[in-house]
């Protein structure tokens, strides 16, 4: 390009072949100190100025231009020469240089989400966790990388990987930002759907037999027995037993012997106004409580989460706390006959009982669909 510069001055002045030209003083160049690679220089012919004066630039990329003012873009970074020469009319030359530096452009990062982790989208049940994944995002320059999320929900998060507790239903925009460190970012979004949960709720009878009392009440004295109960009872069974006592050699009943009855009585007493007392000679007292609550049928419930169907099942009936906590028994020896004449010492002045305990509660079993 100087080259045909100089062919150009030795073509407008053909008659300066024979002696050197003035120099013309004063010459600048009016341009960036930077400039950014692929953005347009403008760039100015400025002190001395002579009127019909030529303008010839040479950028130092191979490339060159003409006119006072001019405008140029320098496709590639590094630094380059630019060279003014100004020839007027009188075939004075002046010229001027000025260094530029030509920055890399720094481009954006691309933001991409992977799909492993629902970068596609995804649907998860409530109150439960999403995962997010921006490692497929890059950036054309090689910047560190900064992640910045909107979980759509109101909430925010940073990191290359993060999770999100969703506590609502809904369906949700999921926005990842990544900034390089020029500050320039690019976005991209994914989708959470929230749903509810579902549960099945059905209800299991369970049967208990407490192991048998044994114990020894004496005539006109009475045994306290205590048992407690769980929440959703629906039957309790008390039979209490005891011994007959029988004179083999009764004349009266040979060969079979006489009977002598004792005479008791077993009181119920409970912390929810169910208070039974049964009085009975034959060996045998039995005392039903039936039935305390019914055994709900299923249901299904859409709920957040199983606390809150347990909640649901105690604020609606599902829960019944009838007979719950300690019941009081009473077991009383009202009369004990003797076998033996009166006129001896009493033998029997009471008698041996067992007493058996069976009771029947629900339980709810919860699944989720």
């Amino acid at each position: 390009m100087r080259k045909v510069i100089a062919i150009a001055i030795l073509m407008l002045f053909p008659g300066c072949l024979d002696t050197a030209p003035e120099t013309l003083e004063g010459v600048e160049i009016l341009a960036p100190d930077e400039i950014v690679e692929g953005d347009s220089a403008e760039i100015r012919a400025h002190g001395t100025k002579p009127s019909g004066a030529k303008y010839l630039w040479d950028f130092g990329d191979n490339l060159g231009g003409s006119g006072a003012n001019v405008n140029h873009v320098f496709v590639e970074e590094g630094q380059y020469t630019i060279t003014l020469t100004v020839i007027d009319g009188e075939g004075s030359i002046g010229v001027s240089k000025k260094v530029i530096s030509v920055l890399h452009k720094n481009e954006p990062p691309v933001a991409s989400l992977d799909s492993t982790y629902g970068g596609l989208g995804q649907s998860i049940k409530v109150n439960s966790i999403a995962f997010f994944d921006g490692g497929a995002s890059s950036d054309p320059d090689g910047d560190v990388l900064s992640f910045s999320w909107d979980f759509g929900d109101g909430n925010a998060g940073e990191g290359i990987r993060p999770n999100h507790f969703y506590e609502s239903v809904g369906n949700f925009t999921v926005t990842l930002v990544v900034t390089d460190q020029g500050n320039l970012s690019s976005i991209s979004q994914t989708w959470v759907l929230v749903q509810e949960r579902t549960y099945s709720i059905t209800f299991r009878e369970n049967t208990v037999i407490r192991p048998a009392l044994a114990g020894y009440t004496a005539e006109g004295a009475t045994t306290i027995q205590t048992h407690a109960y769980p929440y959703n009872l629906t039957t309790v069974n008390y039979d209490l037993e005891w011994e007959e006592d029988e004179a083999l050699d009764s004349p009266d009943n040979f060969p079979l012997g006489t009977l002598f009855p004792d005479d008791f009585s077993l009181g119920v007493s409970t912390n929810y106004l169910f208070n039974l007392s049964e009085n009975g000679t034959s060996g045998n007292l039995e005392v039903n409580f039936d039935v305390l609550s019914a055994t709900p049928s299923e249901l299904v419930l859409s709920l957040d989460s199983e606390d809150e169907v347990e909640q649901y099942l105690f604020q609606n009936g599902y829960t019944s706390a009838k007979g719950q906590g300690e019941w009081i028994t009473s077991i009383t020896c009202n009369d004990a006959p003797s076998i033996v004449p009166e006129i001896l010492s009493e033998v029997d002045q009471g008698n041996d009982w067992i007493l058996y305990v069976t009771y029947i509660y629900y339980e709810s079993i919860i699944v989720e669909l």
